[in-house]
């Protein structure tokens, strides 16, 4: 019976050493990609080597093995990132990480603009001014922007004949989000009538022409059924965004349009946006952009 319980002490005992003479960088592996450090082999290593080399770590290789390279380049990497430097890739830097692999640096150049550079990166400028604390889109040559990767996921298209917008700024949004060129759907909020729009020019609001002869009949029935200067609230459709706004139904002005039965073009105000003549805010304008909000 003592022989027994002897040896049962002496496996305990084996089995006890065993787990703490074992160094921490061997029992990482076990952890999945949750827990890596020096000794860890495998597919989530080869993905993390790879991903800080790509952020400018280099690890020499990527080779799904964590050694001295790996090791050195984690270390930089937590330094960099305000981490605690214990070359360990836990929940925590991986997060950090990833945060890091989501942004672009990009130095700003003369002429740059950040309208040029959503273009550029397939990002919107909101997103821009959110990555870097933005509050103006006034940017400075020589400065470092963040620039968001570019977000590939199915966006639903703009849900047409909605009768509340967005109340989005005309400076620092929608010029930019809805430019010339661009073909928009207009719903008028009392009426709940659809037509299609092309903006053809404007810089402190949008000059638009109906896109058809068939559009300009729908927006004349929708404000009475003949041209006015009435204000009348709006949301303007585009590229899945819907836009409070408002619109008078009078031709002026230049046309590039010419079979649509519209003589000229007509005018779409949004937040902030002002009059071209006399730089100003128009009041009427302004509430009606906040009806069409629902405000």
């Amino acid at each position: 019976m003592r022989r027994k319980q002897n040896k049962f002490i002496i496996v305990a005992l084996l089995a006890f050493f065993s787990l703490t003479l074992l160094p921490a960088q061997a029992m990482a592996s076990d952890y999945g990609p949750w827990l890596m450090s020096w000794g860890s082999k495998g597919n989530y290593v080869k993905t993390v080597q790879e991903d800080l080399t790509k952020l400018g770590y280099n690890t020499y290789g990527a080779d799904g093995i964590f050694g001295a390279n790996t090791h050195r380049a984690v270390i930089n990497f937590q330094h960099a990132n305000n981490l605690r430097a214990d070359g360990i890739v836990g929940p925590h830097t991986k997060e950090v990480l990833n945060q890091n692999l989501s942004y672009t640096n990009y130095k700003v150049q003369w002429g740059d603009s950040l309208y040029k550079l959503s273009q550029r990166f397939g990002v919107s400028i909101e997103s821009i001014m959110q990555a870097n604390g933005l509050t103006s889109t006034t940017i400075y040559a020589g400065s470092t922007l963040k620039i968001p990767a570019k977000n590939t996921a199915y966006q639903p298209p703009a849900q047409t004949g909605s009768r509340v917008g967005e109340m989005a700024d005309w400076w620092s949004v929608v010029n930019y989000a809805f430019p010339r060129g661009a073909v928009a759907t207009v719903t008028d909020v009392d009426s709940g009538i659809t037509y299609q729009v092309k903006r053809t020019g404007g810089s402190k609001h949008a000059d638009c022409q109906p896109l058809t002869a068939a559009d300009t009949a729908k927006m004349k029935k929708a404000h009475g059924g003949s041209w006015s200067w009435t204000r009348r609230a709006i949301v303007v459709s585009y590229n899945g965004r819907n836009f409070a706004a408002s619109q008078n139904c009078m031709p002026h002005g230049n046309q590039s349009i010419y079979n649509n039965d519209f003589p000229g073009h007509f005018c779409i105000h949004f937040l902030n946006s002002r009059t071209h003549g006399t730089d100003r805010l128009d009041g009427a304008h302004q509430a009606m952009v906040r009806k069409a909000a629902g405000s």
